[in-house]
């Protein structure tokens, strides 16, 4: 996740993220939240599940005694016409700790379309292991503009991408967007998202509608560039044992940077 989504969805809604910590063993089922996705840049994936006590802001799921997750990914190939499995790779996933949070991960070389990845959670007191499934959707590709262009900030500025083939159940496109200016040791920052873009090659960006040079502290003394994250969302299927609420899903993202915006 880039670090404008992270601060919008973590750290201004700190109360959202829990630090403390339960061991699983101490934890049912039915009482065990999951948040399982894969993620692609187009080089390969990363496969995360965030597991917390009843629901997004409880207590940090802590892996013990046998429980464990593990992924099989599973990526095809088409011959004559039909879907061939090309390779299949399994691997644990792995504790990763920061300042909020815990999850487990693995990554895997795999980018391509419709790559299956099924995220398996071993619980060993029971005997029993909750099947999630994800596919991935088409490689976010951004065609223009190039990074380092100039634009107005009065000036539409034309966004286009390599539209979606094929939709394929719930497939939403949001785009994110960030500023920054700076004059000396001055920086004024701010972010926009876009949600359930028309996934159809392009969107047209108008900063004056949307506000984010509106400031009166702003002048054309400033410096000022925007990024954009891209991300294309394929929602999956979470396993029915585990808490209401919980989902799955894999995404592809690109990233667009450093487009200098000139003020008035």
């Amino acid at each position: 996740m880039t670090r404008f989504a992270t601060v919008s969805l973590c750290c201004a809604l700190l109360c959202a993220c829990s630090s403390e910590t339960t061991n699983s063993n101490l934890i049912k089922t039915k009482a065990i939240w999951s948040d399982i996705y894969v993620t692609s840049n187009g080089q390969d994936s990363r496969v995360i599940a965030e597991l917390n006590v009843s629901s997004k802001n409880g207590n940090n799921l802590n892996l013990v005694a046998g429980d464990k997750l593990t992924v099989t990914a599973t990526q095809y190939t088409v011959v004559n016409g039909t879907d061939a499995v090309e390779s299949v790779i399994t691997k644990d996933m792995h504790k990763d700790i920061d300042i909020f949070d815990i999850d487990y991960r693995a990554t895997l070389p795999f980018n391509q379309e419709d790559t299956k990845y099924e995220i398996q959670f071993y619980r060993a007191d029971d005997k029993e292991t909750l099947t999630s499934t994800v596919t991935l959707p088409q490689p976010m590709v951004i065609t223009s503009p190039q990074q380092g262009q100039v634009f107005p900030v009065d000036e539409v500025l034309e966004l286009s991408w390599e539209q979606a083939a094929v939709l394929k159940g719930h497939q939403p496109l949001h785009i994110y967007l960030e500023s920054s200016c700076k004059n000396g040791s001055k920086e004024i920052t701010n972010t926009y998202v876009f949600n359930d873009v028309e996934d159809n090659g392009q969107k047209n960006i108008d900063f004056n509608s949307i506000n984010i040079f509106k400031n009166d502290e702003l002048n054309s003394n400033f410096t000022c560039k925007v990024k954009f994250e891209f991300e294309r969302r394929r929602y999956g299927t979470a396993d029915s044992k585990y808490a209401a609420g919980s989902r799955a899903y894999a995404k592809t993202h690109a990233t667009l940077e450093n487009i200098q915006i000139t003020l008035k």
